[in-house]
């Protein structure tokens, strides 16, 4: 039986997956999507639905000789984030839906 995790779980994930390279240094596009575990359609539509709730931005920078796109969370995303652990952790005390 396949098990598909549950929306809040993913989005939790990209969002965690964006502060943690936020603070490093840049969240790059391509590395959320990996981090998250998605693969690289459904790592898009999620992207794109938490761009047009106003939970993150996306920039283009130069990198070499090419452009990459980062990602960074907003006031909101950062808002967010932390309502959805705490969500997180409410629903999902078990460790049935764990990365």
């Amino acid at each position: 039986m396949v098990r598909y995790r549950p929306a809040v779980k993913i989005i939790l994930r990209i969002l965690e997956c964006i502060a943690r390279y936020q603070s490093k240094d840049r969240a790059l596009k391509t590395h959320v999507i990996q981090c998250a575990n998605l693969k690289t359609t459904s790592g898009e539509k999620y992207l794109k639905m938490l761009q047009e709730a106003g939970y993150i931005v996306e920039m283009k920078e130069k990198w070499g000789g090419r452009t990459v796109i980062a990602l960074e969370l907003t006031e909101l995303g950062k808002e967010r984030y932390n309502w959805f652990k705490r969500i997180n952790s409410e629903l999902f005390e078990s460790d049935e839906w764990s990365d």
